[in-house]
């Protein structure tokens, strides 16, 4: 299994090379993009053969995770295309405009679904967030989790148990307020269960790196870089 960072940032793109959440997937040559947010698009298209992508999943609706997502719909059908889109259903004009295409095949999600790919298995995990998002924990040849954007919850154990890796929502400062995990938080979780965290989700005027400098679990996440699981 190998996750290539596409994006990093949020609510929005560092000034001048960076882009907004968006995640690259691949297992036994199967590809899944976890989020879609500003300026990701591009860097995917350089990243990969979009006629591969078979699914596209948004923790949660918030622009900064979903907003590539309406361009993408022009490149689908250029190259007639179709994916499956897998996301939480809301009553909403924003979720009816992204998913309301005759090549986007709809899953709904929630905690009780457990959704089956050619080479995964995907399970979701409610996260606390200001709108629903959930957590993806993808198991194939190795398990991967990726939190979306959250504060620390009960969830969250239950959800990387096991795994080989967590993409988490880690990257804020000590003392921050907010729906969002900080830098303590995650070395608090490496140091119970030992399980390696790129941390992503960053502010565009704050790296987290010195906050992890004396944990060797944890790794600041690297735009276009990719990592073996």
């Amino acid at each position: 299994m190998k996750l290539t960072v596409i994006g990093k940032y949020g609510p929005y793109g560092k000034t001048g090379n960076g882009a907004a959440s968006s995640y690259l997937v691949e297992n036994c040559g199967e590809y899944i993009v976890l989020d879609m947010g500003p300026g990701t698009l591009s860097r995917l298209q350089a990243t990969v053969d979009i006629r591969k992508i078979k699914y596209i999943y948004l923790s949660h609706l918030h622009y900064d995770h979903t907003s590539d997502f309406l361009a993408f719909r022009y490149l689908l059908e250029d190259l007639e295309h179709s994916v499956t889109l897998l996301t939480h259903k809301e009553d909403s004009e924003w979720y009816n405009l992204l998913t309301d295409h005759p090549l986007i095949n709809v899953q709904n999600i929630d905690e009780n679904e457990c959704f089956k790919t050619e080479t995964m298995t995907l399970r979701f995990y409610p996260m606390k967030h200001t709108v629903p998002c959930y957590a993806i924990r993808l198991e194939g040849e190795k398990t991967l989790v990726y939190t979306g954007d959250t504060s620390y919850n009960d969830n969250i154990p239950v959800a990387i148990n096991g795994a080989d890796c967590i993409l988490a929502d880690c990257s804020k400062p000590v003392g921050f307020k907010g729906p969002h995990m900080t830098a303590d938080i995650a070395i608090s979780l490496y140091n119970e269960y030992k399980i390696p965290i790129i941390a992503t989700h960053l502010s565009p005027d704050y790296d987290p790196t010195e906050n992890f400098a004396s944990c060797d679990g944890i790794t600041v996440a690297s735009e276009s870089k990719t990592y073996e699981i």
